[in-house]
């Protein structure tokens, strides 16, 4: 089967048709003709594609799940293309079913067992860790304190010290920046640790703190009718 050839036909078919996407808030059942379309990238942004016109196209979501899972096909063993198609495959918001066959496909692509995903999104520290995990046995003190110990330092959350280097160049990546006093404020409160106002939603009755309320909940809740 020549994936590349079905990949092109979809997406010539998709650009010769000059499809136009509607409003996400259009409501199907006041227009009989709403069709649902998704931007898909020609060439995937992890490859260097951009956000060009010439490299977008719209796709329904059928075509754009099957575009995806050709591409896994097309640039095997490529970890960002799995995990794009990984996504789509579990995107509880779409709610979109797929077959026995596509599911147990995604899971050989993104599980263990020697596939190229599983060898190059892991350490060797990682994978002595999961392998160990699978047989079932407990790890010594001396063995957990020497992975905590290479894993110190891999980022700057789990204790990582600056070079002197590293510290100037944050200076002067700061110099001249002016916080307002609401900013100050918020640093503040931080550091003493006080609790942030909470605001009830009302379409879920869940308790959100004030900076998340605006982005998950009030009107762009998911439950609002």
């Amino acid at each position: 089967m020549n994936h590349q050839k079905i990949y092109e036909s979809i997406i010539q078919k998709a650009k010769s048709e000059n499809r136009k996407r509607e409003t996400r808030y259009r409501i199907k059942k006041y227009n009989l003709t709403f069709i649902y379309y998704e931007n898909h990238h020609i060439l995937p942004r992890c490859l260097g594609g951009n956000d060009d016109k010439e490299n977008l196209v719209l796709l329904t979501a059928k075509e754009h799940y099957v575009c995806h899972k050709l591409l896994t096909h097309i640039y095997k063993g490529n970890t960002k293309i799995i995990c794009a198609f990984h996504r789509m495959t579990n995107d509880k918001r779409k709610n979109c079913r797929i077959s026995s066959r596509d599911y147990a496909y995604v899971k050989e692509l993104t599980t263990g067992g020697g596939n190229a995903f599983f060898n190059k999104h892991h350490s060797e520290k990682t994978k002595e860790i999961l392998k160990i995990k699978k047989t079932g046995k407990k790890l010594s003190k001396e063995h957990c304190k020497s992975i905590s110990n290479g894993l110190m330092g891999n980022t700057y959350r789990r204790g990582c010290t600056l070079t002197q280097d590293h510290k100037n160049k944050i200076g002067k990546s700061l110099k001249g920046i002016k916080r307002s006093l609401e900013s100050k404020e918020k640093y503040r409160q931080c550091k003493l640790g006080v609790k942030r106002k909470k605001k009830t939603c009302p379409h879920c009755n869940k308790e959100i703190a004030d900076n998340n309320y605006s982005r998950y909940h009030g009107n762009n809740c998911k439950y609002k009718k």
